[in-house]
């Protein structure tokens, strides 16, 4: 079951374009858990609060699906939306050296987007 934090953090994700460390902040989570988004979209009851809210595996696939055959409008911004908050999508920066060649590949979801 979904604790008090939990509900209040989705909500939160929902109006920020599913940033989840930032919701966490906002909902109340120490700032050492907040750089750790994994432990609120991994979480059963978090997963458990996303399908009891609609936000199901299947509805997400079936939109896909959908957008791909009819593409009249561009719903891209939703379902990224819709995989980031389900914690299937992150955003990641590839940081290069000197010479050009990836170092790294940073997770952006932790970050307010500003990068």
């Amino acid at each position: 079951m979904a604790t008090i934090k939990q509900r209040k953090a989705a909500e939160i994700m929902v109006g920020n374009g599913g940033n989840a460390s930032r919701a966490m902040r906002e909902a109340g989570y120490s700032p050492a858990t907040a750089e750790n988004p994994d432990k609120l979209t991994g979480s059963k009851g978090f997963a458990e609060l996303l399908e009891e809210l609609g936000l199901t595996d299947d509805l997400l696939i079936k939109a896909l699906v959908e957008d791909i055959k009819a593409k009249p409008g561009d719903r891209k911004p939703e379902l990224e939306l819709g995989f980031k908050v389900r914690g299937r999508m992150t955003d990641k920066k590839e940081i290069t050296g000197k010479d050009g060649g990836a170092i790294a590949f940073v997770d952006m979801a932790s970050d307010d987007g500003e990068g």
